[in-house]
């Protein structure tokens, strides 16, 4: 009886690591990278281009290097043949894109999911280990445990597949890239390669060198919005860094952070004359509904009027990049993308935006895949 009682616990776990490593294999799902609109602004005086990729994105996406590798090359390819790419091209990719290769070699129960707070749930499960020391990291500042520890669990898996494909990318199409963005904690650039470390977990992108480097600098988000201040922290707003490429001098504002006129100021001090705004709206048909005021910050005296008037899509011409690049931060040209996609529960909105001097442009309504090149 002694005997069975202990063969019980060895026979718990053995079934726990059959199931936890139970189908793992590579998805072979078809994906679709084809852009359903293109926009093109201006001619090509030889002077650069900024070019908005607004991909659409799938769980299956996700579950590989190969798969996510294959996705975002497939765009660049395009781009290519409609001759948009050259030596000043600065191309731009939206918030979140990155965030998602979390799910990365997990169970395919993962991305079968209804849910994202489901998916995450299997996650954990199926990682006990690994999640259980995350978890036992934790920053005492953050809120939502569980949600760092799993991003905390899988971040060099994510930031090595997202430093690898995008350097790939960069240097075989030889342009600059704006990749988004990604969850990690403490991140820094050694070596050319994107490395996570102990610490405040951040909303950061990276900006690819045509070369295959990446810029030492990242850039980390300095506003969360209200669902992202329960674990990411917010990084001082005066660390922005600035770029220097063919086309001119590039800084980086991060979604929410383009609302705010202390990042513009930062950029104009250091001659930024480009901008690039990765975002991401979670809500489908999400600039139509009425207007909320800022998230997680308060509302300038000068916006509340507009509070519930304004459509949030109004709201981002008006109090965002289109507004502020060239009022506040004297900027010759922006684009602002948005992520498109079918990710488990999560909604999707936002038009590219662009904006030229003091002229401003944006694409059409599309829940889909777009393009959009702005000719310097």
């Amino acid at each position: 009886m002694k005997k069975l009682l202990l063969l019980i616990p060895v026979l718990l776990l053995f079934g726990y690591l059959i199931w936890s490593n139970l189908d793992r294999q590579e998805l072979n799902l078809p994906t679709d990278a084809q852009f359903r609109d293109y926009q093109t602004i201006g001619i090509d005086s030889g002077r650069g281009n900024l070019i908005g990729i607004q991909p659409f994105m799938v769980t299956a996406d996700y579950s590989s290097e190969k798969a996510f590798y294959k996705k975002m090359d497939g765009y660049f390819a395009q781009l290519k043949q409609r001759h948009w790419l050259n030596s000043k091209s600065i191309v731009v990719l939206p918030e979140y894109l990155g965030t998602w290769l979390v799910t990365v070699n997990e169970k395919h129960s993962v991305y079968t999911s209804p849910s994202s707070a489901k998916a995450l749930q299997t996650m954990a499960l199926s990682n006990l280990g690994s999640y259980a020391s995350a978890y036992l990291s934790v920053p005492d500042s953050v809120k939502v445990h569980p949600r760092y520890a799993i991003f905390k669990m899988k971040a060099e898996i994510m930031a090595k597949i997202y430093g690898n494909v995008f350097k790939k990318i960069a240097s075989t199409y030889q342009v600059h890239i704006v990749a988004g963005s990604i969850l990690l904690p403490n991140p820094k650039v050694e070596n050319n390669e994107i490395t996570p470390q102990d610490g405040l977990m951040y909303n950061v992108s990276a900006v690819f060198r045509p070369n295959g480097t990446i810029a030492i600098d990242l850039v980390k988000k300095s506003f969360p919005i209200a669902e992202e201040q329960a674990f990411l922290a917010a990084s001082p707003i005066q660390n922005l860094p600035s770029f220097d490429t063919p086309a001119g001098k590039l800084g980086v504002l991060i979604c929410a952070d383009s609302w705010f006129q202390e990042g513009y100021q930062v950029l104009k001090q250091k001659g930024v004359k480009i901008l690039a705004v990765p975002s991401f709206c979670s809500i489908n048909f999400g600039w139509q509904i009425p207007w909320t005021g800022y998230s997680g910050w308060p509302t300038p005296a000068q916006a509340k009027a507009d509070i519930g008037i304004l459509t949030e899509g109004q709201a981002w011409l008006k109090y965002a990049m289109v507004g502020k690049a060239f009022t506040v931060g004297n900027m010759q040209a922006g684009m602002n993308v948005f992520l498109k996609g079918q990710l488990w529960d999560f909604g999707f909105d936002g038009r590219t935006t662009s904006t030229l001097g003091t002229k401003s442009y944006t694409d059409n309504q599309s829940l889909s895949s777009t393009a959009t090149c702005l000719w310097l």
